[in-house]
């Protein structure tokens, strides 16, 4: 998948971000990066030498202890001059007991439970299930147990924006159509959080990620 043209903004999670910055074991290049680590261990997201393993992101051994990336620079808006696509394939190595966001939000050091612009997925520690959300100003139209997630097993999450409304799709089904709260005032980037939500340390392995914007003008 690959759009081309003058209008276009794309975004694609790679190993070479992290070999720009040091190689395995370095955040990667190009990012805003939020760690927690009261707990023992390191949060961090390192390249993956895993076969079709992109990259995984660690916990430290704490509840809450995690990290979030977010590629410096907003550039994505949901305004009706735009097409806008986003997706993610990832999997948990205990979904009950992590939080996970994923999607297209503003520049914040708190994004579970904290940002207050962003269209995304997200799941909360002590439950499977996946939530649709489109958040403006605080305001949130959120669709709870749209997917279950389930341990060690790949999980896609993707959107897109038409211009007028968004449209959710796990494992390539659609799950929910969107025109609240879309937050068309602001530009958005590319955003993933995932925390431990125990006194252990959890690992999210992402296949892949990418987002793509496209004008219509």
């Amino acid at each position: 998948m690959d759009v081309v043209g003058a209008d276009v903004v794309k975004w694609e999670l790679t190993a070479d971000h992290f070999q720009a910055n040091g190689g395995s074991g370095s955040d990667p290049a190009g990012y805003t990066t939020t760690v927690v680590e009261v707990g023992t261990g390191t949060s961090e997201a390192e390249a993956s030498d895993e076969e079709n393993i992109v990259a995984e992101l660690v916990t430290a051994a704490n509840d809450n202890d995690g990290i979030s990336l977010q590629l410096n620079g907003e550039a994505f808006s949901f305004d009706s001059d735009h097409d806008i696509y986003f997706g993610v394939k990832l999997e948990i190595n205990d979904v009950d007991q992590t939080d996970i966001l994923a999607g297209l939000c503003i520049t914040d050091t708190t994004l579970l439970g904290g940002v207050s612009d962003g269209v995304y997925f997200e799941s909360v520690d002590g439950v499977a299930t996946v939530s649709t959300v489109a958040e403006q100003d605080s305001s949130e139209t959120q669709s709870d147990s749209e997917g279950t997630l389930a341990d060690d097993t790949a999980m896609t999450l993707e959107f897109y924006w038409n211009g007028a409304a968004v449209y959710f799709f796990i494992d390539g089904a659609q799950v929910g159509r969107v025109t609240a709260n879309v937050p068309d005032d602001e530009l958005l980037t590319p955003s993933i959080e995932f925390l431990t939500g125990e006194a252990t340390a959890n690992r999210c392995k992402i296949h892949w990620a990418r987002a793509y914007q496209i004008g219509k003008s």
